[in-house]
């Protein structure tokens, strides 16, 4: 027998799983079985009541301590809930900003060995790229660009050289591990409009994904209810619903649809869509 024809100049190349273009898709692939359990647990404490097994927590309790966990400072009991999420269709753009989060564990689709061979078909096409003429000079660049990239590897450029050529928006996916704790402080930051909307849809995702999980089963209580519970209390909100006022009022800073409404303490009048899911609130009055 011939040799065997080597596809890639590296052996460690791959071919990228298809991304389906346009969509963001999170999966929550684990978390902490009993959240309220675990929050109540080391709430019981705050009140020297030990606890040496969660079924000695009653569901009244788990209700209440994580009714008074949202009127305090005291947010250690947030960081008992783990979550582990399962992301694709972000763009590299976005997770550049999203490793910034160093309370979080990572493992992201590596460019050096993934090999983007329909890039044009799955890059996300931002907000702003929605007129005929605009989706045609995208279009028309993506595709010399992808073009550019298949040349090179089938010319035995590695994928690590190769992808300098790739663009921001081209899709990807990663493993994201984080606690409450830091994912509400993260979605603070991140909901806030002076953000890359593109954060929105993400926790859009994330939100959607807590509250449809249904935990592991060993013949007991699944819990599933205490997902929707922690989701319906409304706990992802920009920055500036739990300071009570804007934080960005520098002469630099975006202007913002709801920061009037913000600062006159106004925030019964704020419906969650005007900040989640309008793609301008950050770049208007």
């Amino acid at each position: 027998m011939g040799e065997e024809v080597q596809k890639w100049a590296d052996q460690a190349m791959f071919e990228a799983a298809p991304i389906e273009g346009g969509t963001i898709k999170v999966s929550l692939l684990w978390a902490t079985p009993d959240p309220l359990g675990a929050v109540a647990a080391m709430c019981r404490m705050y009140e020297g009541i030990p606890t040496h097994d969660l079924y000695n927590v009653s569901h009244q309790e788990r209700i209440k301590y994580w009714d008074q966990i949202q009127k305090t400072h005291l947010k250690a009991p947030l960081e008992s809930i783990v979550f582990h999420f399962f992301i694709e269709g972000v763009t590299r753009a976005f997770t550049h900003q999203m490793v910034r989060q160093r309370t979080a564990v990572y493992a992201q689709e590596s460019m050096r060995f993934a090999v983007k061979e329909n890039m044009v078909g799955e890059a996300a096409l931002p907000p702003s790229i929605n007129t005929p003429k605009r989706q045609e000079h995208w279009g028309r660049a993506l595709g010399v660009i992808q073009a550019s990239y298949n040349q090179l590897i089938a010319d035995g450029v590695p994928a690590e050289d190769a992808r300098g050529l790739l663009p921001h928006a081209t899709t990807t996916r990663l493993h994201y591990i984080t606690n409450l704790r830091n994912l509400m402080e993260h979605a603070g930051n991140r909901l806030c409009t002076q953000a890359q909307f593109e954060w929105r849809s993400v926790f859009i995702g994330l939100v959607g994904a807590i509250k449809e999980y249904i935990p592991p089963t060993n013949g007991v209580d699944r819990n599933e209810w205490q997902f929707k519970h922690m989701v319906e209390s409304a706990i992802f909100k920009p920055v500036c619903f739990s300071l009570g006022h804007c934080p960005f009022m520098a002469v630099f800073d975006r202007q913002c649809t709801i920061r009037e409404r913000v600062n006159n303490g106004q925030f019964d009048l704020i419906d969650p869509h005007e900040y989640m899911s309008d793609p301008t609130a950050g770049r208007r009055d």
